[in-house]
């Protein structure tokens, strides 16, 4: 049994500190995870080809690594080989490391091989040679008594430096008082029904960035939510677009953020693609996903709602603000139902914005819409929502829904089968 638990712990010690054969684990972290029967290292190219090949990044060039010892099991992110050079490859390795407190986890496990465990996630995202990742401890992370932990950081993989608050906004004082602002006016009074304390406008210092926008990840004693987790609270982009820097080579230019904070060029083609994927960017699910697992691992934010077609579900957590998952009522239980639907009602979606965009733009960058249903009182009661009216846009397999409210201002966005 010692000799057992020596090799664990040697082999462990191995795999963070990059010395050691990756074990490259299978489970998806979220929707901006990698598939792990995608995970295929590059294959070494030679001279100009190689630089070329190395300059671009994207969620294929990072695997998951971790290990499972006896009820702990720790995950994280890490560049591929041949994703980069190997001094640069090294650099990000050593940051998401540190930044994630990786290797502080690591040796936490060794300590709790007689009593406690500790299970440890991560979810990212690449946009424009940003890697921007969380990590979540849960468990004995200090001592045995159980609590929840975010980690994590924003990473230039061109320079392997990190990606700064300041780098990100001009000025970035008056940055946290809009969105202190925005936490008050729009998050608190939504939110804290769900919570089991808060103190939203102390910003913590630990964020994360999505297509949607940027995620606040507090400390438990902040936001903790009513699963006992340290919260997480999404700003969508459209409300700091007036506060990114924005000129050629930033990090929002970098990222693309333009595309995020209004109708433009871009806005069919990225919609067209990620609709007929079965996703909406930034939200950890697609079509066809199981309902119970996903409540499994992100816990129900509110009691399931029943509407026309069958049920909303909203999940706690960030990505999740302003979501309903739909599907089926075939059924009291859903061990059995999928994801029929997603519905967004808060922030934006590929340049469509929640509140400001206008049918007449939408209908202007995606053209007529294959059908349009007026909603009236009644219907739009029974469907959950305002009356109003609805555009519907085939996409192959896939339906975008756009509802507009009687102003003809742009309320939801919703993707179904």
């Amino acid at each position: 049994m010692i000799r057992l638990i020596c090799a664990a712990l040697t082999a462990m010690m191995l795999l963070v500190s990059g010395t050691g054969f990756p074990q490259v684990l299978a489970e998806n972290t979220g929707n901006e995870n990698i598939d792990a029967a995608e995970m295929v290292v590059p294959e070494e190219s030679a001279g100009e080809e190689a630089e070329e090949t190395s300059a671009v990044f994207s969620m294929d060039s990072f695997e998951e690594k971790g290990l499972a010892l006896f009820e702990s099991d720790v995950r994280y992110p890490a560049l591929k080989e041949g994703a980069a050079d190997e001094d640069l490859r090294q650099k990000i390795n050593d940051l998401i490391l540190s930044d994630g407190k990786i290797t502080d986890y690591v040796t936490r496990v060794s300590q709790l091989i007689s009593g406690g465990s500790l299970t440890v996630r991560w979810k990212g995202a690449v946009m424009g040679n940003i890697f921007s990742f969380a990590v979540s401890a849960e468990g004995a992370v200090e001592t045995l008594r159980p609590t929840f932990v975010w980690t994590g950081g924003n990473i230039d993989l061109e320079t392997g430096e990190e990606a700064t608050w300041e780098d990100l906004f001009t000025d970035p004082d008056h940055a946290k008082e809009i969105i202190a602002a925005y936490l008050e006016e729009d998050v608190l009074p939504d939110l804290s029904a769900h919570l089991l304390n808060s103190d939203l406008t102390n910003l913590p210092d630990l964020y994360r960035m999505t297509e949607r926008g940027l995620i606040l990840l507090y400390p438990i004693d902040s936001l903790s939510t009513l699963s006992d987790r340290a919260g997480d609270v999404l700003i969508p982009w459209a409300v700091l677009k007036d506060e990114l820097k924005t000129g050629e080579g930033t990090i929002a230019d970098r990222m693309g953020l333009q595309n995020y904070i209004g109708v433009n060029e871009s806005t069919l083609e990225k919609l067209e693609a990620a609709v007929t994927n079965g996703e909406i960017p930034g939200i950890p699910v697609k079509l066809g996903d199981s309902v119970f697992a996903l409540e499994e691992e992100c816990s129900l934010l509110t009691d399931p709602d029943v509407y026309s077609g069958g049920r909303l579900f909203s999940l706690e957590g960030g990505s999740f603000r302003g979501v309903f998952l739909l599907t089926d009522y075939l059924s009291e239980s859903w061990d059995n139902s999928v994801v029929d639907g997603i519905r967004v009602d808060v922030g934006g979606v590929e340049g469509l914005i929640i509140g400001e965009t206008t049918m007449d733009e939408w209908r202007s960058a995606l053209g007529e819409p294959d059908t349009t249903v007026v909603f009236d009182a009644d219907q739009a009661e029974a469907w959950r929502t305002l009356p109003g009216t609805r555009d519907y846009y085939n996409f192959g397999e896939h339906v975008l829904q756009l509802h507009a409210d009687e102003s003809g201002t742009l309320i939801s966005v919703i993707l179904t089968e």
